[in-house]
């Protein structure tokens, strides 16, 4: 009985986050539009700052890559449909994480995973458009 505990212990634990070659992450309607230099927005007021947002699946990342280019990731981890991933503590807005499965994606490379990932597959990038002192995410 032990033995059978432990063992089904064992893989669930390798199960949280599979290494899976379908790239199928669950996103909803991620259409609004911001200030992105106004104070209500004020993480997305410099360069390598950030914002998250609600909508999509499990809410919108907007990064400021440089003056005037903007990325935004859905915050669904492609490994786990149940996890949202976070800005990174250690490495800033360049880097986001699961805290699930500890993938790392950077947001340099369009949300793809860094080395020792548990998933090849990227974060869903939702589009945006600048113009006008406006950022718009669709």
């Amino acid at each position: 009985m032990k033995r059978t505990l432990c063992l089904l212990a064992v893989a669930l634990l390798f199960t949280a986050c599979v290494n899976n070659n379908e790239c199928k992450v669950s996103i909803g309607d991620a259409t609004f539009q911001c200030d992105p230099n106004s104070a209500a927005y004020s993480g997305l007021n410099h360069v390598g700052g950030y914002e998250y947002f609600t909508g999509g699946h499990r809410g919108v990342v907007v990064v400021r890559l440089t003056l005037n280019e903007f990325m935004a990731f859905e915050r669904t981890c492609p490994c786990d449909n149940d996890s949202r991933v976070v800005v990174s503590s250690d490495y800033g807005a360049q880097v986001l994480e699961c805290p699930t499965c500890r993938t790392l994606f950077s947001t340099n490379n369009y949300g793809n995973p860094m080395d020792g990932a548990a998933t090849r597959c990227p974060l869903y990038q939702y589009s945006t458009r600048y113009t006008g002192g406006i950022l718009y995410v669709y």
